[in-house]
């Protein structure tokens, strides 16, 4: 594999409507952000997604079940070392977009409305290992994921020593590339230690981890 093939990044465009996808796809492609346009998530090659640093899946909201999209990458996720994103393009309301947060793998999410420019601008925020919803909607779905309790307290879990400072590094907004430098661990290990911690706590994604360790570490 080379150095290349290793640090680069795709985009999938999920969805049904052919016309759409490969308009966006052309979009994509001309504004340096290499695309490809799927009917569905189970067209993906998994050696391809396995030579690219980072995949973004981004799904369209009226034509894809987003949650078959989730169950069929969190197991591909769980067998290679590269990054797997979901973002939700198509969203009509809020409401939906403050669902989709609190999904696992779930990074971003886009109105129907959305500007291109603004779509790209996303795009490139999740590559960085940012959440890519308006604020509005991430606040909302903070004071319900609070309200109703997902995780566990401080005192209710057994981290191990190795775990909490996975998790103290990703609560700095690290990537699991950057974890794995830091902690001089594979990206798969990495992977598995914040698999283990989301069981522990009871988080179902990185934003109700990172929130977790910001109010008990």
């Amino acid at each position: 594999m080379t150095a290349q093939s290793v640090t680069a990044q795709r985009v999938y465009v999920v969805g049904g409507q052919h016309l759409q996808n490969a308009l966006l796809t052309e979009f994509l492609d001309k504004a340096a952000i290499p695309a490809i346009a799927l009917k569905s998530v189970d067209q993906v090659n998994e050696a391809d997604v396995g030579a690219v640093e980072q995949n973004l899946f981004l799904v369209d909201f009226h034509s894809v079940d987003v949650n078959q999209v989730i169950t069929r990458l969190i197991d591909v996720d769980r067998r290679i070392e590269n990054e797997i994103l979901i973002g939700v393009f198509n969203v009509d309301h809020d409401d939906d977009l403050s669902r989709l947060a609190g999904l696992p793998m779930v990074n971003g999410g886009f109105q129907h409305d959305c500007p291109q420019d603004l779509l790209t601008k996303g795009i490139k925020a999740m590559f960085k290992g940012e959440l890519w919803f308006p604020r509005k909607v991430l606040q909302q779905y903070l004071v319900k994921s609070r309200a109703f309790n997902k995780t566990f307290s401080r005192n209710e879990v057994n981290l191990t020593d190795r775990e909490i400072e996975v998790l103290k590094v990703m609560a700095t907004g690290a990537k699991n590339s950057e974890i794995a430098k830091v902690l001089n661990l594979s990206p798969h290990t990495i992977k598995t230690h914040i698999y283990n911690i989301f069981k522990k706590i009871n988080a179902s994604n990185r934003l109700q981890a990172v929130n977790w360790a910001q109010e008990n570490l």
